[in-house]
């Protein structure tokens, strides 16, 4: 497991369709990135600014890798 201490955290990608985006997280957990989804949906509306997939900075270059292989 990485050691992510000084690792700020990023945006990696930002999408308009939650299961994109879950499908993505997925496959960096499999590859063994931690990334998190931040979809700003208040109140049931559509995020205007989409759904962001967050990483720790130090993934940044294997995620862009992996999402897209």
């Amino acid at each position: 497991m990485a050691d992510h201490n000084k690792d700020a955290i990023v945006v990696v990608r930002t999408y308009s369709d939650i299961a994109a985006a879950v499908s993505a997280k997925e496959k960096l957990e499999e590859a063994g990135i931690t990334a998190t989804i931040d979809d700003m949906d208040v109140a049931g509306m559509t995020p205007l600014a989409g759904i962001e997939l967050k990483i720790f900075s130090g993934d940044l270059d294997q995620a862009k890798q992996v999402l897209e292989s």
